[in-house]
């Protein structure tokens, strides 16, 4: 059977030598004829091809969205520094307010408590500050009464039996100097005061100006010492009177 030229488009079979497709005229020019019997594409009998598949359109790739999960991160280690700020704030507070004081018992710690708490809010209150070195001289913290006996001094000058237990502590921690400069000033501010009158004769024994000593002895146990006083005075000056190595004379006011 002659060859023919299948048209591509419609299928037409045309005669050889066709220039174009007698049904659509599709241009079948440059196309080989195609053999009678044979599978297009291949041996006669061959399968025909399956069929390329078509090309889906590709999509371009959208960048992702920022994840959430970097921000929750951070979010949540914020709160835990924050907690942690907080936890440590309230801590330093109850600290503050509750400062041990060693050598105190329950009561003393608790009423000390207290004080520093009114102290926290006024610091100008002298009443609390008072109370609350008393409690540090009761207990020998020296260093930290000072604090709190200066600060008494500073706001209220006329507070002199602050400023003789100010003295104390300055001697109990070995300067002499600023003890005797405290129990001097209490004495200008009271002529008459006993503790300042029997400090300055300690401190006057001490460096061995057993003359000052008794003066200041004499002077102690003339100015209506309190009776808990009396015996410390007597028994001081029968220790300078035993160092100069005379007998003490004879003390009526201590009777």
């Amino acid at each position: 059977m002659p060859e023919s030229k299948r048209c591509p488009d419609c299928g037409h079979e045309n005669p050889p030598g066709s220039e174009s497709c007698e049904a659509c005229n599709f241009p079948l020019a440059g196309l080989p004829a195609a053999m009678h019997g044979a599978a297009p594409g291949g041996e006669p009998g061959a399968r025909k091809p399956d069929p390329l598949p078509v090309p889906r359109p590709v999509r371009p790739r959208r960048p992702r969205p920022a994840s959430n999960q970097a921000t929750t991160l951070w979010l949540a280690f914020g709160s835990i520094c924050a907690a942690i700020v907080l936890f440590i704030a309230l801590k330093a507070n109850v600290e503050r307010a509750s400062q041990p004081v060693p050598g105190s018992n329950p009561d003393e710690q608790k009423h000390a408590d207290e004080l520093r708490a009114a102290i926290e809010k006024d610091s100008t209150n002298v009443e609390a500050r008072i109370a609350l070195a008393d409690i540090l001289y009761n207990t020998a913290n020296w260093s930290e009464a000072t604090i709190h006996y200066r600060s008494v001094v500073h706001h209220d000058s006329t507070q002199t039996g602050a400023i003789v237990d100010l003295g104390v502590c300055y001697y109990n921690l070995g300067d002499t100097d600023e003890a005797e400069r405290c129990f001097l000033l209490g004495l200008a501010r009271d002529p008459h005061h006993p503790i300042a009158l029997f400090n300055l004769g300690i401190v006057s024994e001490h460096r061995g100006n057993y003359e000052a000593a008794l003066d200041y002895l004499h002077r102690a146990l003339q100015s209506s010492p309190p009776g808990d006083l009396s015996g410390p005075i007597t028994d001081a000056m029968q220790r300078v009177m035993k160092a100069q190595g005379k007998p003490a004379p004879p003390l009526p006011s201590a009777r």
